[in-house]
């Protein structure tokens, strides 16, 4: 893993924390989603994020505020 992968990382905690609150598998293989950002893909299972890996907006969060309580949470 190099220093972009750790970057994208907190993108992957997000994703299987929407997962687990929804209570579904994450449908893609995590190395396919560190490549897939490498190569500029920025939208995955209805999440945005910027080109340092944090989710910026999400169009299926479970409820109005998800995100935002997410990164709340893992900043403080």
């Amino acid at each position: 893993m190099n220093e972009k992968d750790f970057e994208i990382i907190r993108f992957l905690n997000y994703l299987k924390h929407r997962a687990d609150h929804q209570g579904v598998p994450l449908a893609l293989d995590e190395g396919f989603i560190i490549e897939s950002f490498h190569v500029g893909v920025r939208y995955f299972f209805g999440v945005t994020i910027d080109d340092k890996g944090m989710p910026i907006h999400d169009r299926e969060q479970p409820y109005e505020g998800f995100l935002e309580e997410w990164i709340e949470r893992s900043i403080n």
